[in-house]
C-alpha cells in the first residue's frame, strides 16, 4: 500500500468524484436561480397585499388604507410603499409595461401598480419583492464549503475517499503479489504460482497470472531438463576420462605395454569425440528456428540413408526395405535443413538395426498427405516397454537389451529436436507382431498456385 500506484489511483479517484459533485451543484445552482420557485410565490404574495391596498385606497383614500395596513404584520408594513404621483408620471407608469414584468434574469423586480382615489390623486404603490425574498431564504448558504451542501459534502468526500480506497487496494495487491512472485522466480524459485489466488477475481488479472504460472512451469522443465542433462553429461563424460587416465597411468608403470595403452586412449578418445558431436548437434536443435534453411527432396534423403545402412546390415544379415506407397506423388520437398533431417532418419534407422537379430526386416515406409511427410521405421526387435515408450526420445535414455550396444542414448533425442524444430512430430509405439515403430511427420512443402 506504499507504493506510488495506490497513492496515484487514491487520490485521483477522489479527487475526481470531487469535482464532479463541484460541477453537478454548480449546475443546479445555476438552474435553480434561473429558475427560482420562490420568486413566484413572492409575486403572488405581493399581488395580494398589493391589490387589498389598492382596493381600500381606491375606496376609502389614504385613512381606508391605514386602516387595512394596520392590520399587517411590522414585516408586511414595511415592503408597501405608497408614493402620490402627478398626471403625466401616472401616465408614463400605465404606458409602460408594470415593473414587476421587467427584472432582468436571476433578479425578482419590485410590484408596482397605480391607483386613484376618491379624491382625483393618484398613488404609485410599490412592494419589495426582493426584500421579502431575502427575509424568508435559508441563512446559512454563506457557510457552505465550496458552495456545496453537507449531505454533498460527505457523499463526495468520505463516500468517494472509501470507494478510491477499495478500487487502489483492489488493483495494486495483485500487483504487489506479481512482482513478490517475480522477485521469487529472479532469486532461482521456480516454485512459486499466483493463479490459485487470483482464480476468483474473473478479470484480466487472473489471466496474467495463469500466465505468469504457465511461464514459470515451463522454466522449470527448462531448468530441469539443463540440470538434468548437464547430470548425464558429466556422467557419460566421467567413465571414458577415467579409462583414459587408467591407459596413461598403466603406459607408465609398464613401458612395454605402451601399444596397447594407446589403442585404449585412441578408442576412448574416438568415443569422447562421437559424444560431444552428438551433443552439439543436440545443442544446435534446441532453438526453435532452424539454421541454413533450404528445399530439399525427402525421398532422395531417405532413399540414401537407407542405401547406406543396408551397407552396414550386411554383417548382422538384416534387410533393409524401402517402400513408397504412394506412387502417384512426384514431390517430396521439405523445407528445413537437410543434413539435420538426415541425421535423424539415419538415427532412428541405426537404432530400428542395432535391435535387429539375423534374418530380420527393417521395413522404412515413406507416404504423403496433403500436408504432411511420413516416415515409419519398423523393426522385428523386442520393441520397449509400454510405461517407457514416452521416455526413449529424452537423452542419455537407453533400453536395456542385450542388443542395446554401447550407445550414449542421444540418437532419438535429436531426431526429436530435429522434428520439431522441422516443426513436425514424433511417435513410437509397439507393432502388432513385436518390435517398435517409429514415426515422423514433417510439413510437406508444395509451391502454391
Amino acid at each position: 500500500m506504499r507504493g506510488r500506484l495506490f497513492w496515484k489511483i487514491l487520490l485521483g479517484f477522489w479527487i475526481t468524484l470531487i469535482a464532479i459533485t463541484q460541477v453537478l451543484w454548480l449546475v443546479f445552482t445555476f438552474y435553480s436561480h434561473h429558475e427560482r420557485p420562490e420568486s413566484g410565490i413572492a409575486q403572488r404574495y405581493a399581488s395580494m397585499q398589493v391589490n387589498t391596498a389598492a382596493v381600500a385606497l381606491q375606496g376609502g383614500g389614504l385613512p381606508a388604507l391605514d386602516e387595512v395596513i394596520n392590520q399587517w404584520s411590522d414585516g408586511d408594513k414595511q415592503l408597501l410603499t405608497v408614493e402620490p404621483v402627478s398626471a403625466s408620471d401616472d401616465q408614463d407608469t400605465l404606458d409602460n409595461k408594470p415593473a414587476h414584468n421587467l427584472g432582468r434574469r436571476g433578479v425578482t423586480p419590485d410590484f408596482v401598480t397605480s391607483v386613484q382615489g376618491p379624491d382625483g390623486q393618484s398613488y404609485r404603490l410599490t412592494y419589495n419583492v426582493e426584500h421579502l425574498i431575502a427575509e424568508y431564504a435559508p441563512k446559512h448558504r454563506s457557510q457552505r464549503f465550496l458552495n456545496i451542501p453537507p449531505p454533498f459534502l460527505w457523499m463526495g468526500g468520505v463516500g468517494g475517499l472509501l470507494f478510491s480506497a477499495v478500487l487502489a487496494f483492489n488493483l495494486t495487491r495483485p500487483m504487489l503479489q506479481m512482482r513478490k512472485a517475480f522477485d521469487r522466480v529472479a532469486q532461482g524459485d521456480l516454485s512459486v504460482r499466483l493463479y490459485a489466488s487470483m482464480a476468483k477475481r474473473h478479470d484480466e488479472i487472473s489471466v496474467v497470472a495463469r500466465d505468469f504460472d504457465s511461464m514459470v512451469e515451463r522454466l522449470q522443465v527448462l531448468v530441469k531438463a539443463r540440470e538434468e542433462l548437464l547430470h548425464d553429461v558429466s556422467h557419460e563424460l566421467r567413465s571414458p576420462l577415467a579409462r583414459l587416465q587408467l591407459a596413461i597411468g598403466l603406459a607408465r608403470q609398464n613401458p612395454s605395454n605402451v601399444e596397447s595403452s594407446l589403442t585404449r586412449i585412441d578408442h576412448e578418445a574416438g568415443r569422447l569425440d562421437k559424444m560431444i558431436g552428438e551433443l552439439l548437434v543436440l545443442s544446435r536443435t534446441q532453438n526453435s528456428s532452424i539454421p541454413d534453411e533450404e528445399y530439399f527432396d525427402l525421398l532422395g534423403l531417405v532413399e540414401a540413408v537407407v542405401f547406406d545402412a543396408r551397407y552396414e546390415a550386411q554383417i548382422p544379415e538384416v534387410e533393409i526395405e524401402l517402400n513408397v506407397n504412394d506412387a502417384a506423388v512426384e514431390d517430396y520437398t521439405v523445407k528445413g535443413n537437410a543434413e539435420l533431417m538426415r541425421r535423424a532418419i539415419d538415427n532412428v534407422v541405426r537404432n530400428a538395426l542395432r535391435f535387429s537379430g539375423r534374418g530380420q526386416t527393417v521395413s522404412v515406409t515413406l507416404t504423403s498427405t496433403d500436408h504432411v511427410l511420413k516416415v515409419d521405421v519398423a523393426d522385428q526387435g523386442p520393441g520397449v516397454e509400454e510405461d517407457k515408450l514416452s521416455s526413449i526420445f529424452d537423452p542419455f535414455v537407453r533400453v536395456k537389451s542385450p542388443l542395446s550396444g554401447k550407445g550414449y542414448g542421444l540418437g532419438l533425442a535429436i531426431t526429436k529436436k530435429v522434428v520439431v524444430a522441422h516443426r513436425g512430430k514424433v511417435e513410437a509405439h509397439n507393432g502388432a507382431s513385436g518390435g517398435l515403430v517409429i514415426s515422423l511427420q514433417v510439413p510437406h512443402w508444395k509451391v502454391t498456385a
